[in-house]
């Protein structure tokens, strides 16, 4: 069976402008699931979600 690809971007909801701006774009490959952001001209940086999700857990705590 092959697993379908599913990219979707990530934009700034409160955003004032008639099209709110891109931030990086969600890329969902059956069970895993990552952030991809544009670095360059056709240069991408992606980064599993679950290692978005440790990083603001442990900001999250930090904090308290």
């Amino acid at each position: 069976m092959v697993q379908k690809s599913v990219k979707r971007p990530i934009r700034d909801l409160h955003s004032d402008k008639s099209t709110q701006p891109r931030f990086c774009d969600v890329i969902v490959e059956g069970d895993k699931i990552f952030l991809e952001k544009k670095s360059d001209k056709n240069k991408y940086e992606k980064i599993p979600w679950d290692d978005v999700v440790y990083q603001v857990e442990a900001a999250k705590a930090a904090n308290q």
